[in-house]
């Protein structure tokens, strides 16, 4: 196998993890992924119908597949983590609520430092006339929020 296979390859696997494995970089994978899916069945045929190249196309699809993992993988963690985080800030409000008896202000208020919050993993609160609204964005669904239901102590999802 040549060379310049082996560095297209790169270049283009460079690519896709140079964009998709920032937090919110997810959306990246919903146009990679069906491509990639495509590509494998074209590649393993190619594979099993000629011996010729063989190799160069399972190392080629190797190179792929542990970038994808890496970079799904990343985004799981991402979206696991600001969920944590979520929740924390979620279970901070609830707890000022039951020491005062109304919801916070702002994030401070609750003991939670909001710029870090909303700096790291995107975490918005606001009180709406009374009423008390946290959020963060989806990791891999441009458009969608989290959004937590004070009154059920859960969240739901709120594309918008």
């Amino acid at each position: 196998m040549k060379i310049k296979a082996y560095a297209i390859t790169l270049i283009l696997v460079a690519t896709v993890l140079f964009v998709s494995l920032p937090k919110g970089g997810g959306i990246w994978l919903a146009g990679v992924v069906p491509l990639f899916v495509i590509w494998t069945f074209y590649t393993m045929i190619r594979m099993v119908v000629s011996a010729v190249g063989r190799q160069g196309r399972a190392i080629r699809l190797g190179i792929w597949v542990v970038a994808l993992v890496v970079a799904i993988a990343t985004q799981a963690h991402w979206d696991s983590s600001a969920r944590d985080e979520a929740s924390r800030a979620a279970a901070a409000l609830v707890a000022y609520k039951a020491r005062t008896g109304a919801f916070p202000a702002d994030l401070a208020d609750a003991g939670l430092n909001a710029q870090v919050l909303a700096d790291e993993w995107h975490v918005k609160y606001r009180l709406r006339e009374g009423k008390p609204e946290l959020g963060y964005p989806a990791s891999l669904m441009p458009l969608t929020m989290y959004e937590y239901d004070f009154a059920a102590n859960q969240w739901r999802t709120n594309a918008y």
